[in-house]
């Protein structure tokens, strides 16, 4: 039972430092840190949740163009289904990040400023 114990914590602490890898880890052909790709994309869904809950609080919940968040918000409310949305979408960018797929993680960035934060912009600005 000791040497069980033993070894996991043995493999408890291997995966520790495996952890801190994945924040130490640089982009493909480049000295930045691959951690700030994740960064900017949890940027890009918190600034797309805030333009959200302001764009849905001025117009209502039809403004909103993307169905999972639109239905998301129909059943739990404002505030838990974009909470559910963004969860999810942190859930998967993380995925991304921890298997080191970054140019998908960085795709997926630029397409959320576009698709979602340019609209909300425009639209927010426009009144």
């Amino acid at each position: 039972m000791l040497v069980h114990a033993f070894r996991s914590t043995t493999e408890s602490a291997q995966a520790l430092r495996s952890d801190r890898g994945s924040l130490l880890r640089t982009l493909p052909g480049s000295r930045t840190h691959a951690i700030l790709a994740f960064a900017l994309f949890a940027a890009v869904q918190l600034a797309d949740a805030a333009l959200t809950i302001n764009g849905v609080s001025r117009f209502g919940p039809s403004i909103e163009a993307n169905p999972l968040v639109a239905s998301y918000i129909d059943m739990y409310g404002l505030v838990t289904g974009l909470c559910a949305a963004k969860a999810l979408a942190l859930s998967a960018g993380a995925i991304l990040h921890v298997t080191a797929q970054y140019l998908i993680l960085a795709l997926l960035t630029v397409v959320f400023v576009f698709a979602a934060l340019v609209p909300w912009t425009l639209t927010l600005a426009s009144l």
